[in-house]
């Protein structure tokens, strides 16, 4: 196995430059660091500490170590926890995942569903009627010989995610929990040296911010105020509120529904299936940026969707209110003059392109950076590249994260403006209906471009049936014992 992260002698402590407003005092004691060589073997490997163990850091830790890299994960969170409904791995991030590693993509198939089969698309709020469907979602993969989209629960990606990394790291623990980055120095032999709140510290050539929307590693980065207190200063309001429920709900029309998003005036409500019957719901409701949370949220939602089509209302009453989540939705525009590498520093996934909920892109965006990162570091040959192949992973990935994001907020904005034209159903279905179709699957082939590997379409269809086959004898199961219980 690679050598040990930490590596402290005492001594004279080094110069540094002083990231997070922390420099030398009686609160930080301060090692010397017994520096490695600038070259870099197998013998010699690069010490990456990767800031964040949730899906992107556990996703990129794996391609790192595959990579014959030395990586330390610091990770918030005592224990990890189920928590979350489905999220969407769509061609290119499930794709992402084959070429990294057959096993976990075998893992992940064992416990997902896929898209393939089903129908996804914009339905109107009021009447249930289909207005647009994204037919691309299926036909794209059949016809680039690329994997099926698939949906997956978070909790279940993220233990596949820690039985691979068990896997691939050996005996050795490179999961450090109950840890939060405090602040960073970087010494005069370009190492990084990370300060965590309990007052200990980890050194390494690569520190890696992928601790989410609200990142502590972009706001030192960035000099920005840290958390979402301060969101306003750092992000951009969506102008709705996010109201998330995820019941178990007794419908056998959600065995063909891949995802839907019921659009009316003002708001709009996307439901997803996810395993075992429950079915995943968010309300996107037009709202002011920080206002208050609602008190008998479901109450509240229920009033909003009272004209709305029995299904809707019927996911929220199915719902307890104790049960519903609500926060402010916030994303960022592109980090187009803000480079989110420097030095020895750089970010990944939400921390750096937060993206929109509803273009299904999150994960796999946040996967797609692990494994670019992990092909420039594996050949590494000096530790002074490190500075210049960091700034070509931003210049590589800023034009596609951009975009992407682009696409989510220009999604939220089209519905903006569908909702008012909902009473004019026929210029809709005239003028729109033949048109976007086109639009989203230029969207969707934008997106799945990137995918690394083709796949037999027998093959992919195969995997998809016995997938699709296993979802709906589970959910019809958990139905089953659910009306007994009531």
């Amino acid at each position: 196995m690679p050598a040990p992260l930490q590596q402290f002698l005492p001594g004279k402590a080094k110069p540094f430059k002083t990231y997070g407003g922390i420099r030398p005092s009686n609160r930080c004691h301060y090692l010397q660091v017994n520096s490695l060589s600038s070259g870099v073997d197998k013998e010699n490997p690069l010490r990456i500490i990767i800031a964040g163990g949730g899906l992107g850091g556990l996703f990129a830790a794996i391609c790192f170590l595959k990579a014959g890299l030395n990586v330390t994960i610091i990770e918030k969170t005592a224990r990890y926890r189920p928590f979350g409904g489905p999220i969407q791995l769509a061609s290119n991030g499930i794709g992402t995942v084959k070429i990294v590693s057959e096993n976990l993509y075998e893992n992940i198939n064992n416990v997902a569903r896929p898209f393939w089969g089903t129908e996804s698309g914009i339905r109107d709020g009021l009447t249930s009627e289909w207005m647009f469907k994204f037919e691309a979602i299926n036909e794209l993969p059949s016809d680039l010989r690329l994997p099926f989209s698939v949906c997956i629960d978070r909790s279940d990606l993220q233990l596949e995610l820690l039985k691979e990394l068990a896997e691939v790291s050996g005996k050795e623990n490179i999961l450090r929990m109950s840890s939060t980055l405090k602040s960073y120095e970087i010494n005069s032999s370009g190492e990084v040296i990370v300060h965590l709140d309990d007052e200990t510290h980890l050194v390494g050539d690569i520190l890696i911010g992928a601790d989410g929307i609200w990142s502590q590693t972009r706001s030192i980065l960035f000099d920005e105020s840290f958390g979402s207190e301060f969101a306003s200063s750092t992000a951009s309001f969506t102008g709705f509120k996010l109201f998330s429920g995820l019941p178990l709900f007794a419908s056998i029309e959600f065995l063909k529904i891949g995802y839907c998003a019921y659009i009316g005036p003002d708001n709009y409500f996307v439901a997803c299936p996810d395993k075992q019957g429950r079915i995943q719901w968010y309300a996107f409701i037009k709202s002011d940026a920080g206002t208050d949370d609602v008190d008998r949220s479901k109450e509240y939602l229920l009033e909003v969707f009272k004209d709305w089509n029995p299904t809707v209302r019927d996911l929220i009453s199915a719902t307890s209110s104790e049960e519903i989540l609500q926060r402010d939705l916030w994303d960022r525009a592109p980090s187009i003059f803000k480079d989110w590498s420097k030095d020895c520093i750089t970010l990944l996934g939400d921390s750096c392109h937060a993206t929109m909920p509803n273009i299904g892109q999150g994960c796999g965006l946040a996967f797609e950076d692990g494994y670019v990162l992990s092909l420039l570091l594996k050949d590494i040959k000096s530790r002074q590249e490190i500075p210049h192949l960091l700034k070509r992973f931003y210049r590589k990935r800023i034009v596609r994260t951009a975009a992407i994001q682009g696409l989510g907020r220009l999604n939220s904005e089209a519905i903006k403006i569908l909702t008012p034209l909902l009473p004019y159903r026929r210029f809709v279905d005239t003028v729109l209906s033949p048109l976007l179709p086109l639009v989203f699957r230029l969207q969707f082939w934008y997106c799945y471009s990137f995918c690394p590997v083709n796949i037999d379409t027998e093959e992919s269809l195969d995997l998809a049936k016995n997938m699709s086959e296993k979802y709906a004898s589970e959910t019809k199961l958990a139905w089953r014992d659910f009306i007994k219980r009531t």
